[in-house]
């Protein structure tokens, strides 16, 4: 909804951290469970790979067009349109497992990407809600560290979750687990649906171009690039890594969980600790692009790495790093967008990076070959993309005929 007041609008942030607690919790555990689930009922790991690809092209087509569409109808309503299909994905995987509703579930459910702590924190919509109404990058900073520290906190519980299945799984069996907990997720996604009906948001400008205005692509195709680079580096190594740990380890899926509870709580504390101590202190895109490459070098390390103790703290250190870098790089994002533009770039932002992890199709087979294959190779070319992040936002210069703010050119 709309409102002209302060007051109303960030009284009602409270709601959109609300959201983002409820939706870590159910997106955690279904994106943790859903590859070891479908190890269960004795799919190969190229299948299990190839599933993400339809994934992940119908949330690329959904980012695109509700993207374009908030910054006609406000992103406060995207975000409450784009949430009621990981409610209907979510039943779905909780009533049957014939292996057809399987798949349609987790493609509605948009069940892409790895369990990293901030999963749960970011959907079409979340980004431009955030810059239109706070439009000061260090409040931007501060607003994002608070989301992504809340999400992280509380992808805990989806972490805690898994770590039940020793326990549940010999009362009710290894599948009543499963359905069990996707029924406990779908009841939260539904309570972050209801949480973003209260949500209100500034008007928005009326849009006086068909896609944006062209100072706003000039600056949105240096985020595009390493932002690509980089989806596809966590689409090789991240949605089968619990699947790493269990094959490499020999790990049940709640020694699992516990790692990845571990690892939640270090985001969560790196979220804080960037957007309370880091704002302002240090120059936000080195950080962001430091943080970037040590991610991916810590994976190369994991992959090496041959005992569960030290993979799992190396791992908690990884998640620890994307916590700091998480908020700076997103209010970099939109540092060179017109206001009128927050949702069709954010959207692009999100269609290209969603569409570069369709090399998740690849890691299956890179695990078939080498359980280090994906964490190997995804390291690597995240590191690249760290490094290629800071180059390319460094050169950017804005306007200055128009002081980097109001641009007229439009991108038609």
């Amino acid at each position: 909804m709309f409102s002209d007041s302060a007051n109303i609008v960030n009284k009602s942030f409270r709601y959109l951290l609300i959201s983002r607690a409820m939706r870590s919790s159910a997106l955690i555990f279904v994106t943790l469970a859903l590859p070891l689930y479908l190890h269960f009922l004795h799919f190969s790991l190229i299948f299990i790979s190839l599933i993400y690809i339809p994934i992940i092209l119908f949330n690329v087509v959904l980012v695109l067009i509700l993207g374009r569409l908030g910054d006609t109808i406000g992103y406060s309503k995207i975000l409450f349109i784009s949430e009621a299909f990981p409610v209907v994905g979510l039943l779905m995987l909780s009533i049957s497992t014939n292996i057809y509703i399987i798949a349609i579930g987790a493609i509605i459910a948009g069940i892409t990407g790895g369990a990293g702590g901030m999963r749960g924190a970011f959907s079409p919509g979340m980004m431009a809600f955030v810059a239109n109404n706070y439009p000061g990058e260090s409040e931007r900073v501060d607003r994002i560290s608070l989301l992504t520290a809340t999400a992280s906190f509380f992808s805990i519980f989806g972490g805690l979750f898994m770590a039940l299945y020793g326990f549940i799984s010999n009362i009710i069996g290894v599948l009543g687990f499963y359905r069990l907990f996707f029924i406990v997720s779908f009841l939260l996604i539904l309570g972050s649906l209801i949480a973003l009906s209260r949500l209100h948001e500034y008007r928005r400008p009326k849009k006086t171009t068909r896609i944006m205005k062209k100072a706003s692509f000039k600056y949105l195709i240096r985020i595009l690039l390493p932002n690509s680079v980089n989806a596809a580096a966590i689409g090789i190594a991240m949605p089968l890594l619990p699947l790493f740990f269990a094959l490499k380890f020999h790990i049940d899926p709640g020694m699992i969980g516990y790692i990845y509870t571990v690892a939640y709580i270090s985001t969560a504390i790196g979220s804080f600790v960037s957007g309370r101590y880091i704002n302002g202190n240090i120059d936000s895109l080195k950080m962001a692009s430091i943080a970037h490459i040590l991610q991916g070098a810590l994976f190369i390390v994991i992959a090496f790495t041959p005992f569960l103790l030290i993979a799992a703290a190396i791992y908690v250190g990884r998640m620890a790093v994307a916590g700091i870098g998480a908020p700076m790089r997103g209010a970099i994002n939109v540092r060179g967008i017109d206001k009128e533009d927050y949702g069709t770039s954010t959207s692009l932002q999100g269609v290209s990076g969603r569409g570069s992890q369709l090399t998740t199709g690849a890691s299956g087979y890179l695990m078939d070959i080498n359980l280090a294959f994906p964490l190997i190779i995804g390291g690597s070319i995240q590191a690249i993309g760290g490094v290629l992040y800071y180059v390319m936002v460094k050169t950017w210069h804005p306007d200055k005929s128009s002081g980097g703010r109001k641009h007229h050119a439009k991108v038609n």
